[in-house]
């Protein structure tokens, strides 16, 4: 009787080795779609709606991300997976890793984050979603002040600009072909606000170098220049492109 049951226990511990490396679904018995080795359902698929969960969904783990392009805090910077001799590797069998990030610590927003082989990118609103041809925006027309002509650096903050023009509130020349619309803002992508001013890098393509001089643009938006001549022509404009980080 002992020897049959340490075949039965044998037999037993053997099958269940082998169901580990099966697919598994986890919240039902029911069996998992064909391509999936991990499938979270609490039902068979609705044959109507497709639906295969009404108790729940999957509770990812919360952190707080440190850097955008390391494991951080799974993995240190001084740990020996991180080292030069691993880290390429290490940063590739973490490839797929998904979390939901807690840390609004710049660049960080909270939400999904996966790694992709090199970096944290944010998935859903205002994420890794965001294509190339969304990265950037030019800011509508404006006018900037051109004094008399002399060495005093003049600013106008262009991220203000944005969002007067891009605000219905007190903007009485604010007009939209969706009489339904209700929106107070154009809104960011995703988001349905404006972008923050530090979410943003402002770049200056051209500008008339017979009418200003020493431009540049701070981080916060700020457009510094010099007035070198008030005597404008068709060339004198300013292409300001608003970049999003």
């Amino acid at each position: 009787m002992i020897q049959k049951l340490k075949l039965v226990l044998l037999f037993v511990a053997v099958a269940g080795i082998g169901s580990a490396y099966g697919q598994v679904t986890v919240g039902s018995d029911a069996a998992p779609a064909k391509a999936a080795l991990l499938e979270i359902k609490s039902q068979a698929a609705d044959a109507t709606t497709n639906v295969t969960s009404t108790k729940g969904g999957l509770g990812l783990p919360r952190v707080n991300l440190v850097s955008t392009t390391t494991l951080q805090p799974f993995i240190g910077t001084s740990d020996a997976e991180w080292n030069s001799s691993n880290q390429a590797t290490t940063k590739a069998a973490h490839a797929g890793l998904m979390v939901y990030n807690l840390s609004t610590t710049d660049p960080f927003k909270k939400g999904v984050y996966v790694w992709d082989g090199s970096t944290w990118a944010q998935i859903g609103a205002g994420g890794g979603s965001t294509t190339a041809a969304e990265k950037y925006f030019y800011i509508p027309s404006f006018n900037i002040p051109l004094d008399a002509p002399s060495d005093d650096e003049r600013t106008f903050n262009l991220y203000n600009e944005y969002v007067k023009q891009f605000t219905k509130a007190g903007n009485s020349t604010f007009v939209s072909s969706n009489t339904a619309t209700t929106f107070e803002t154009i809104p960011s992508k995703g988001t349905n606000t404006l972008y923050p001013a530090s979410e943003l890098d402002y770049v200056v393509t051209y500008y008339d170098t017979d009418i200003l001089k020493d431009v540049s643009v701070t981080a916060a938006g700020e457009l510094k220049y010099k007035v070198k001549s008030q005597i404008t022509s068709p060339a004198s404009f300013l292409n300001v492109v608003f970049v999003i980080k």
